[in-house]
């Protein structure tokens, strides 16, 4: 057996951690909006594409997830760092379609490479797939808390090409030593002879009511969660908050812990259960929001980054549960299919509703999507 700690852990946390700061996107959006001279629509475009073909991405590549997690981790990692790279080349050439494609091929990097280490995760530590997923998924959390003060740093002190150039070569750095780390446990490997063929999971489990009411919870909660987390920058400094580092080191350290917290609870009350926590953080963070209150408005924030953490580290072990283990790297992989439609479900929400309408239709979708996983998914 390999060693889980060396050969999967310190990997499955460093790989998805790199691929983890997409989410610093709302720290150089009003750059990039300065350097193409575009709408802020127009640039949120760049992130929704990274979220639309992360899920996709995912979705696709998903079964050779299955087959090869390290191959796909390699090329998921090539594919990162090319779309870093092509920012700073799209920014220092002010060519906006290019700016576009990177965000796509980085956005298909960081789908590929985010489910590439969770099977062998909650394999290697079978006692407590909840918490095993839940290191995986918190590593992609902590990208942001790790790149938050970097980006600020690099910001205020090199041109944003640079910035990107910088953040390239740091990501294939770290990207390369985990790759060279990341080695799958053959028993945890499915081959072509042993993976469930997709014919048999559409029919025995994706097309089942239980099934797609996990997918709509999950997508109504990332939709609600993204359009508050893809705004964050703005919202704070439209409540009269000056020391946006800080503040968005700390949303990090919240959104770590809901990945990490709920997933081990879930180990203890239930994956369902914990469910309830989430989406119940969802609604009072959309109701804090709403207040318009700083105080009310940061503690909502914090509460929506715990929730979306939360909800991201305890659907593997969720869809494990419920769906098998045998292929749940494919489930997983088409269930964030979800999040690739939240990417664009969330810009939408975020402009064309005002502040105050906004937060009222989130807790409310954050609501219907509770509700329906409550009915639809029986307690097990």
């Amino acid at each position: 057996m390999k060693n889980r700690f060396f050969n999967i852990l310190i990997p499955g946390v460093f790989l998805p951690m790199c691929l983890g700061t997409v989410y610093n996107f709302s720290q150089y959006s009003a750059n990039i909006m300065q350097c193409f001279d575009i709408t802020k629509f127009a640039a949120d475009i760049g992130f929704t594409l990274i979220i639309f073909c992360l899920g996709f991405g995912a979705a696709i590549f998903g079964r050779q997830v299955e087959l090869n997690p390290k191959k796909m981790a390699i090329v998921a990692s090539i594919l990162f760092v090319l779309g870093v790279l092509g920012l700073s080349l799209s920014t220092a050439t002010q060519v906006l379609p290019l700016y576009y494609l990177s965000c796509a091929i980085m956005g298909t990097g960081t789908g590929i490479g985010y489910v590439s280490p969770i099977k062998q995760l909650m394999s290697a530590y079978e006692d407590h797939k909840g918490m095993a997923s839940g290191l995986a998924i918190s590593g992609f959390g902590l990208g942001k808390f790790v790149a938050a003060p970097i980006y600020e740093y690099l910001l205020a002190n090199c041109s944003l090409p640079v910035t990107f150039l910088l953040i390239g070569c740091l990501f294939a750095v770290i990207l390369v030593l985990s790759n060279c780390l990341f080695k799958p446990d053959p028993r945890y490997v499915s081959t072509i002879y042993t993976a469930i063929p997709i014919k048999n999971l559409l029919k025995n489990k994706l097309l089942t009511m239980s099934y797609i009411s996990v997918w709509l919870m999950f997508c109504i909660n990332i939709s609600c969660g993204l359009a508050i987390i893809s705004q964050e920058k703005g919202l704070l400094l439209g409540l009269g908050f000056t020391d946006i580092a800080l503040i968005l080191s700390i949303t990090a350290i919240m959104n770590i812990l809901g990945r990490f917290g709920f997933s081990t609870l879930s180990d203890y009350k239930g994956r369902k259960a914990v469910y309830h926590f989430i989406c119940s953080f969802g609604i009072l963070a959309a109701l804090f929001c709403f207040t318009g209150n700083p105080v009310l408005s940061l503690i909502g924030i914090f509460l929506c980054e715990l929730a979306y953490g939360g909800n991201f580290s305890t659907l593997p072990s969720l869809l494990s549960k419920y769906f098998g283990d045998s292929s749940v790297s494919t489930v997983h992989a088409i269930t964030l299919t979800g999040w690739g439609c939240a990417g664009i479900f969330s810009i939408l929400l975020a402009n064309f509703f005002t502040t105050s309408t906004l937060f009222i239709i989130l807790g409310i979708l954050y609501l219907i999507g509770f509700v329906m996983m409550e009915v639809f998914l029986k307690q097990r």
